[in-house]
């Protein structure tokens, strides 16, 4: 399935966020007792830890400020976002018409069962597109793995493979004595002072989707071609508040992640203050219920159960509610 709006990819869904934080032995903790999601494997040459629950070989990608990969003064937040392909030869081919219309790649690597690709958003942002290249994952990606990556350059250094190798029925871990217990990450949500050229970007480059806006036109919920709804962004707001709005400032706002069940997440919130966890907002909404909570970073992390997941509602929200909705 391809998206008209995009000569290059169409991606399936987002399938991993990675985050710089404060401590990659304290974030393993926190993830996997919080968030709900295990410690697949540790690169301490890296300091990071991946984390999944078995959905693909990681959900989120948590490496310390501290990393080789931190910039001088690196803060917490949003390292970068990756997006699945259905297949290497996808990949490698939406590769060779972007390099002949001049799209600038800022590195392609090879990471033993994904094969990406990387450039930077309009807002300067590192974005990844990826395909899994064998479906075995947990044989390369477990434990401590301390090693150089073989160089990639997609299309020459192997031939692609044309098997739709992402997960396809994986087996979920559910941790239960995890406070949150999440199915998968979904979304990043992202504010732009530049929202045109974004949407445009991720259109027509990565190949999502418009899915849904708001009336007024203060954000854009963007799909993949399986994914709810894999990345909104968000309009500045230009430092307005009132109204219960808060002020939106350029960058990074939150992470989301569907849980099992409104029950269980109803569950997840009356359990909050015996863990010494604030909820930041709790938003009762036709479209979605949800619940945002922020880590021991100041990262903000949305748990949700949708609802009336419809472009129609999702239109009908609020900018105050917005942030902490979508």
């Amino acid at each position: 399935m391809t998206n008209p709006e995009s000569q290059y990819w169409a991606p399936r869904r987002l399938g991993h966020a990675n985050l710089f934080i404060g401590s990659y032995e304290r974030a393993a903790d926190y993830y996997r007792d919080v968030v709900g999601f295990r410690e697949v494997y540790r690169q301490p040459n890296n300091k990071a830890t991946f984390v999944s629950n078995g959905n693909t070989y990681h959900d989120l990608g948590l490496t310390d400020v501290h990393s080789r990969y931190g910039k001088p003064g690196q803060r917490p937040g949003l390292w970068h976002l990756a997006f699945e392909v259905e297949t290497e030869v996808d990949l490698v081919n939406g590769y060779n018409r972007a390099i002949k219309a001049g799209v600038k790649f800022v590195s392609t690597e090879d990471h033993d069962v994904a094969h990406s690709l990387y450039f930077t958003d309009p807002d300067g942002l590192l974005v990844e597109v990826y395909a899994d290249v064998m479906d075995d994952w947990r044989s390369h990606r477990k434990g401590i793995i301390n090693k150089e990556k073989p160089k990639y350059i997609p299309g020459v250094t192997s031939a692609p493979v044309a098997q739709h190798l992402y997960p396809k029925s994986p087996q979920i871990d559910f941790i239960k004595e995890a406070l949150f217990h999440p199915k998968k990450v979904t979304h990043v949500a992202l504010v732009s002072s530049r929202i045109d050229e974004m949407v445009a970007f991720y259109t027509g480059i990565i190949g999502l989707r418009k899915f849904a806006a708001a009336r007024d036109g203060s954000f854009v919920v963007l799909r993949g071609t399986v994914g709810t709804g894999d990345l909104t962004l968000y309009r500045q707001n230009g430092g307005q508040r009132g109204a219960g709005r808060d002020e939106l400032r350029p960058g990074f706002h939150h992470v989301g992640f569907e849980v099992w069940d409104e029950q269980d997440l109803e569950r997840s919130l009356a359990a909050l203050p015996a863990k010494g966890i604030r909820a930041e907002r709790s938003v009762d909404h036709p479209a979605r219920r949800s619940v945002t909570v922020v880590d021991p970073d100041g990262i903000r992390l949305q748990f949700f159960v949708n609802r009336q997941w419809t472009p129609e509602a999702i239109g009908s929200v609020d900018a105050a509610t917005a942030p902490y909705l979508l």
